[in-house]
């Protein structure tokens, strides 16, 4: 009977990794006693450059094997395949004895000569053993000259279709060589090095971004003074497939969360009409609609939508009908499940952190108080990068007017002495529009996070919450109360001009008022200017300008008045008086302009 090979793939190893294995072997019956050894040989043992050989560990005589230590790889062979674990079970005479461990490797014999490899160490049943040096013997084939070979895979592609360009250099001696790809502007978005498989072969990675059959030129590659080259290469790129996708940015929606929808259309530069809402309004409220649209690779267009969820359930967005060159397109359905509100992870990582803290724990009646909603990722090792933000969910605000405001600040925060990265979600002002207390209500959000382990990444889905807040509002002081008072609550302070001061019957004069504001700049009202009757008044065009600093509760906003001159005479433009309640000071102020003088004559005045 002949002797049987019984292979089965155990465990891959690769080159340069001392493997821990712990194998059991055993025979069906009894097994005669047999000393442990260890051999490596090749199969076959010479073969020439190009060839294909295997290189094999035999342990024997072992019941267990702990580990199997491989030296590093060979220079003179390209690795070929991942190395397998098989057990050979003996037959015919050799039957009784034990059964062998066999890990066979596979290579490519890239440069002629005679090479040495190893040894190779096992530790079995708490022994070390070691092989002896391995004797490969790699000739040339025939008269193989140097040659520079290279491959586009795959040849046929679309536009905006990836595809790699791999060069290897054959023949010549295992240095380190320099790859010169060649020049494809206008065929290829971009080239990029995919990196290096040996020393002797490279490859990059591209983007198809032109229609069309191309002869790509030869790679380079230089070695010391000689440079070689490949053969020129075909590579045909056909028109940009339209491929649509519809997606949802939350793992858990809930009602009252506003969660995003986003549709893309690649391979198309525009749709030839509008996508219907994909959620009836009776299930979720449509709060924005996106659009972008990218020209590359053969174009893209993008809609993101924004939706409020109104009502729990199990719903399916879609499919959607796109249209788009003079054809119709579906997008697959995607299944919408609605939750009630959630409470909040009980135990959330504590790695992160929800904020919504308002900046003051009282304040006056339309006094502005601005609460920043933020995500707080401590960067963990094992976590991957930024969060993701899912559904999102926000108080009522009831008791306030609510205006969204800018911000600027560092990314950086140190909380309980321990540093954060800020992943902003939102900030408003809310001012108090009555006296008394009034709740803050917690706003809820989903997170995203990715970890990282040996055998790959994985996203896990938290649901955050962030603490509610009682705020005591104050009515504002009756005592000092100016006339000109309009309900404005911070700091204000005016500057105006006044384009000329001399003008004919149907001149325009512009005036400008120019207020400096500490505060919530929307909330300002135009200033009231008392415009003699001697002209004709337009409303003000109105210019609003934030300073790039603090809670983004500082500006300018610049009111430019037209004036259209209608009758002779010399007019006094009044200063312009705006007040306001400083609550730093808890004082009213006024801030006035100049006043301004202007004469109007007749049309031909200056003709007469």
């Amino acid at each position: 009977m002949e002797e049987v090979e019984e292979m089965t793939e155990c465990r891959v190893l690769p080159l340069s990794l001392v493997a821990a294995v712990t194998l059991v072997l055993a025979a069906a019956t009894a097994v005669q006693a047999q000393e442990p050894s260890v051999r490596v040989y090749a199969d076959p043992p010479e073969v020439a450059v190009g060839e294909s050989f295997r290189v094999v560990v035999e342990v024997s005589g072992v019941r267990r094997i702990e580990s199997i230590a491989t030296p590093e790889p060979f220079d003179f062979a390209r690795y070929r395949s991942r190395p397998v674990l098989s057990v050979k079970v003996p037959g015919g005479e050799a039957a009784g004895t034990a059964n062998s461990v066999l890990l066979t490797y596979v290579f490519d014999a890239r440069e002629a000569g005679l090479f040495e490899v190893g040894p190779f160490r096992v530790i079995a049943d708490g022994r070390t053993l070691e092989t002896e040096p391995l004797a490969i013997l790699v000739a040339r084939e025939g008269n193989t000259e140097v040659e520079v070979r290279a491959r586009i895979t795959p040849s046929r592609v679309h536009v905006g279709d990836d595809f790699m360009l791999t060069a290897e250099i054959v023949g010549g001696p295992m240095t380190n060589h320099e790859f010169i790809p060649p020049d494809l502007f206008g065929i290829v978005e971009r080239l990029s090095p995919a990196g290096s498989l040996s020393r002797t072969e490279w490859s990059w990675s591209a983007r198809a971004a032109e229609e069309g059959e191309f002869i790509i030129p030869p790679v380079k590659v230089v070695d010391g003074d000689r440079t070689y080259e490949s053969q020129p290469l075909t590579l045909v790129v056909g028109a940009p497939r339209v491929r649509v996708e519809a997606s949802l940015g939350s793992q858990s929606i809930w009602v009252g969360g506003e969660f995003d929808f986003s549709l893309t259309v690649r391979g198309v530069g525009t749709l030839d009409e509008e996508p219907a809402t994909p959620l009836p309004n009776d299930v979720a409220e449509l709060l924005d609609v996106r659009e972008s649209s990218f020209d590359l690779n053969g174009g893209q267009v993008g809609r993101g939508y924004s939706f409020r969820a109104l009502r729990a359930g199990r719903f399916e967005i879609g499919p959607m009908r796109i249209a788009a060159n003079g054809q119709t397109f579906e997008t697959q359905p995607v299944s919408l499940v609605v939750d009630e509100v959630p409470t909040g992870d009980a135990d959330p990582p504590g790695d992160l952190l929800f904020t919504g803290v308002p900046g003051q724990s009282f304040a006056y009646v339309n006094e502005p108080v601005v609460v920043e909603y933020a995500v707080l990722h401590g960067q963990r090792r094992d976590m991957g990068a930024w969060p993701v933000i899912g559904t999102k969910s926000w108080p009522a605000f009831e008791g306030f007017d609510v205006l969204e405001v800018r911000g600027w600040g560092g990314r950086d925060v140190v909380v309980d002495g321990r540093r954060y990265e800020k992943y902003f979600l939102r900030r408003v002002a809310l001012r108090p529009i009555r006296a008394g207390r009034v709740d803050l209500g917690a706003a809820t959000v989903e997170v995203s996070i990715r970890n990282r382990s040996t055998f790959g990444r994985d996203w896990t889905s938290v649901i955050l919450t962030s603490e509610p807040h009682t705020l005591e509002v104050l009515p504002l002081p009756d005592e000092g109360r100016p006339a000109s008072f309009r309900g404005f609550v911070g700091t204000l302070e005016a500057v105006s001009w006044v384009d000329r001061t001399r003008a004919d019957v149907g001149d325009t004069v512009t005036v400008q008022v120019e207020v400096l504001v500490e505060g919530v700049l929307e909330a300002h009202l135009a200033p009231e200017i008392d415009v003699p009757g001697g002209f004709e008044v337009s409303d003000p065009e109105i210019d609003t300008n934030y300073a790039r600093r603090g809670n983004g509760l500082q500006g300018t906003r610049t009111y430019t008045y037209h004036l259209t001159a209608t009758t002779p005479g010399t007019y006094v433009i009044p200063a312009v008086e705006m007040s306001y309640f400083d609550p730093e000071t808890e004082s009213y102020g006024t801030t006035r302009s100049h006043p301004f003088t202007i004469t109007v004559v007749p049309a031909d005045a200056e003709a007469r």
